[in-house]
């Protein structure tokens, strides 16, 4: 039997292409911009497309054409995860229409500046997959459009209440009681702002609108706003700022965003009171990795048990009486969509320890 070598690029190119023709399903790979890098026979079967030169199309207009769908329709498939059904008429001949399934997978690396991603497509005709899928579907339509509705309907008697609350401080601001009271009502509002952005942001998921951002005045920012919030629990908020660079590129909302749901996490892991620290320093780059900057949550609250850390970025998980498992699941799709990455050291009775790192992707000096 002749072994496997892959120490010429040819040879490498042939096993990657007859790989992709092993695969059951169709699949097109494409670039960050949506070309086309490679497609297999079955995804140009299923799409109606035998012999036609595909490779350095565009993805979108390709799949508008070949399925005959509105480019608005496509919309779920521009964000990673992302998951489309498709209903085609097959004729009379097949029974009835068909079923086609279209899911999004990214292709990026932590380390290295690559990035794409490919649509996988899969026939789900069989009754019993497509009511699944369907069912699936409409139910996280119905929770989009009830958590957009609900943010819409709540943020302005929240906004009313913010500024009546702000007025009550200014003009009792002379009593350190009754400053004290009104605090902790402004407190309760951003709070409740935070979990509407919460909500709206899962549903929704954006994409970052990547511009230059000064780290230090919007870490400062967050300490600023998570300050009262920990006054109320006897928590305390330290920063230790070691890091270098004075911008990163990044989407600020969406960044502060998910540094509020860190240090909202850590607080809370901390019914006793305590200290938390927000720790930073900037990583040099190596073989392995561009320039990073790192940014530490560490608290000394209950930790994290070993069985549920693969779990806690998951949707809809917590380990919290009363919390909706949101929080952390929003922090790692921020940061994924940031390329950055994020890792966690716990141990339950010790506290834990949220790294996050972000790419350094603006000049410094």
């Amino acid at each position: 039997m002749s072994q496997l070598s892959f120490d010429k690029a040819d040879q490498l190119r042939e096993f990657f292409f007859a790989m992709l023709e092993s695969i059951p399903g169709g699949l097109l790979l494409a670039d960050r911009q949506g070309q086309l890098l490679a497609a297999n026979r079955q995804a140009g079967a299923m799409l109606g497309l035998a012999g036609v030169s595909i490779i350095g199309r565009s993805c979108w207009e390709l799949l508008e054409r070949a399925l005959e769908l509105e480019q608005s329709a496509l919309e779920p498939l521009r964000r990673p995860g992302g998951r489309l059904l498709i209903e085609q008429e097959e004729g009379r001949d097949r029974g009835g229409p068909r079923y086609l399934l279209i899911a999004r997978n990214e292709l990026q690396s932590p380390f290295f500046d690559v990035g794409g991603f490919f649509l996988s497509l899969e026939d789900v005709t069989y009754p019993a997959m497509v009511e699944d899928h369907l069912h699936r579907r409409k139910r996280f339509a119905a929770i989009k459009e009830l958590a957009v509705s609900l943010s819409q309907e709540l943020r302005n008697p929240l906004g009313g209440l913010e500024l009546y609350a702000s007025m009550l401080e200014r003009d009792l601001g002379d009593d350190p009681d009754y400053r004290r009271i009104t605090g902790r009502m402004l407190a309760a509002i951003k709070t409740m702002n935070h979990l509407l952005d919460n909500v709206l942001t899962f549903a929704v998921q954006p994409r970052p609108e990547m511009k230059p951002l000064a780290v230090k005045p919007w870490l400062d920012k967050v300490l600023a706003d998570l300050a009262p919030l920990g006054e109320a629990t006897g928590v305390r908020f330290a920063a230790r700022y070691g890091h270098r660079q004075k911008e990163i590129c990044g989407d600020a909302a969406m960044l502060e965003q998910m540094m509020l749901n860190l240090g909202l996490n850590a607080l809370e892991s901390m019914p006793e009171g305590g200290e938390v620290e927000l720790v930073t320093r900037s990583l040099p780059a190596s073989r392995q990795s561009p320039p990073l900057l790192e940014i530490r949550w560490v608290d000394r609250g209950r930790g994290i048990a070993a069985d549920q850390r693969d779990r806690i970025f998951d949707p809809f998980f917590t380990t919290k009486d009363g919390g909706k498992g949101l929080g952390l699941a929003i922090v790692h799709h921020i940061v994924e969509s940031h390329r950055g990455f994020i890792r966690v050291d716990s141990s339950p009775g010790h506290g834990s320890v949220f790294k996050v790192f972000l790419p350094d992707n603006v000049t410094q000096e």
